[in-house]
């Protein structure tokens, strides 16, 4: 089935199921110019079909476009546009809130993944050579004084692994739990570690963070 008889079946039933949309709702008030734009909303539910199917997976129309559909399969897909069309106002504004809704859970989900890895490129990423710069991080602890705070952050920077729990930074840096909460919290509240929150903590240094 090639796209013009697709396109063909779609203002078909736009056409058709603005019509019978029209006489549903049809009043002694009702006029032309009215079924004029229902007609028009009709058209607009009908074409918005293949978008529909689309967001529930379905193989319909591009069974009717490569030419691997059943005989009865146009008919189904027909059902579907002249459905949409006669009720149009709710396919419209239902589908838009759907397209939408997964649009914002797509953005969070790339958010929370880009959470999730930015430790890891973080670590893996060579840092920039500046002359006369000892290896290791770079001092920028403002307000951390004494041997604790660096050994934490070494402890959470120079690990093989690129996010730490506390326990961890706890054992290797030989620091108390509660110190190693107390620098892990200022790190984070200066924008130099992040944490991925409840319920695990596992925390981790920012692009920014080059301690001592």
């Amino acid at each position: 089935m090639s796209l013009c008889y697709v396109v063909a079946l779609l203002f078909a039933a736009g056409v058709f199921g603005g019509i019978v949309n029209f006489a549903l709702a049809r009043t002694e008030e009702s006029t032309w110019p009215n079924a004029f734009w229902s007609v028009v909303i009709g058209l607009g539910a009908a074409f918005l079909v293949p978008l529909f199917l689309n967001t529930i997976s379905s193989s319909l129309l591009s069974g009717l476009l490569d030419g691997t559909a059943t005989s009865t399969d146009p008919f189904v897909f027909f059902g579907f546009c002249l459905l949409g069309a006669i009720a149009s106002k709710s396919m419209i504004q239902t589908l838009t809130q759907k397209v939408l809704r997964e649009a914002e859970e797509a953005k969070s989900e790339v958010k929370k993944l880009k959470k999730e890895v930015e430790p890891i490129i973080v670590k893996e990423t060579e840092p920039e050579i500046v002359d006369n710069e000892k290896g290791g991080l770079r001092g920028e602890a403002y307000g951390l004084v004494g041997e604790e705070p660096k050994k934490i952050i070494r402890a959470l920077g120079n690990s093989k692994y690129s996010r730490r729990t506390v326990q961890g930074i706890s054992k290797e840096a030989g620091v108390s739990r509660e110190k190693v909460i107390e620098v892990l919290e200022w790190l984070q509240k200066n924008s130099l570690g992040a944490t991925t929150g409840e319920p695990s903590h596992y925390w981790s240094l920012t692009e920014r963070p080059k301690c001592i």
